[in-house]
């Protein structure tokens, strides 16, 4: 009786798995993405105890989980972190994503085993942060031109691109663990998109293109689009990442981006763009301010001299 009643629970899941098993499969839904077929663990069997009829038809179920779990493995090589991301994998922009910081998960931990520092030097020329009226979204590094920049983790090339005002010749990969790394300012890349790169592999050289004022690597750090300061995950010092389980780095929203509240008020400002003849005190009487706050906000003097088009924040 006991071996018909577990034959008839493995010919039912093929049928109903979601009917018979739906706290399960949304469980393990939620924590990857994926529902798998059933497992042992759900059908709490006792192996030793089948028929020879039961484990052929056990067995035949678990050969076709390995190959759904085979087709997923696929799935990543084309689509890393398909968890995430799912099919998204655009090779126009930096960030596609629209997901805001406040709809990220509160934690996520992330498997950073393999990890190799991108550079030969690990001097922090400029941190992550407010610079002026800008904001700074990742760290550099100084380097020497032509010198070699490397894949921080396993990957897949993302894009590709050339930004004159910014970024200059930089990379985009995904990374198997979830997150992805911007490299900036190269004198030239070395992969093209969809190329799948290891930890280590040559991905850049150094330079000093786009908006620099001198040979440097900028490096970022994003996860679903939203760039978190670099100094979080990594040890520049000791050229290792920080984790907290294992080789796991948990990423909060809380924590890692403690700097939301800073985006916020920056999205706030207002700017003016200065006239022929214009000064302090008509932009401050224009906008019902101060020259003192105009000041403040832009890192000048009263004595400063503006020049046409230059922009003012003015809130």
């Amino acid at each position: 009786m006991k071996k018909f009643f577990v034959l008839a629970a493995i010919i039912i899941s093929v049928a109903a798995p979601q009917r018979l098993f739906a706290e399960e499969r949304q469980r393990l839904l939620s924590l990857t993405g994926y529902a798998p077929i059933d497992t042992l663990d759900m059908f709490k069997l006792d192996i030793f105890a089948l028929s020879h009829e039961d484990s052929v038809a056990l067995l035949a179920r678990l050969r076709e989980q390995d190959s759904v779990m085979r087709f997923l493995d696929s799935v990543n090589r084309i689509y890393p972190s398909y968890e995430f991301y799912k099919e998204s994998w655009d090779m126009s922009r930096i960030n596609p994503y629209c997901v805001k910081i406040d709809s990220l998960p509160d934690s996520v931990y992330m498997d950073c085993s393999g990890f190799v520092f991108p550079t030969d030097g690990n001097r922090v020329t400029s941190p992550f942060g407010e610079r002026g009226a800008r904001f700074h979204y990742g760290v550099d590094i100084g380097v020497h031109y032509g010198d070699t920049l490397r894949a921080t983790f396993d990957g897949k090339v993302r894009l590709v691109g050339y930004d004159r005002w910014g970024y200059g010749h930089y990379v985009v990969v995904r990374h198997s663990n979830g997150l992805e790394s911007l490299m900036g300012h190269m004198s030239r890349a070395l992969v093209r998109e969809n190329d799948e790169v290891k930890a280590g592999d040559p991905v850049g050289l150094g330079g000093s293109t786009g908006r620099s004022t001198g040979p440097h690597l900028h490096l970022e750090y994003r996860f679903l689009g939203n760039a978190f300061d670099p100094v979080k995950l990594i040890d520049f010092e000791a050229r290792s990442v920080r984790t907290d389980v294992g080789n796991e780095f948990l990423l909060t929203v809380e924590d890692t981006y403690s700097h939301k509240g800073v985006l916020a008020e920056m999205a706030k400002a207002r700017y003016h763009r200065v006239r022929s003849g214009e000064t302090l005190s008509h932009i401050a009487r224009r906008y019902g301010t101060s020259v003192s706050a105009l000041c403040r906000l832009n890192r000048l003097s009263r004595s400063s001299i503006l020049q046409i088009g230059q922009r003012v924040r003015y809130r």
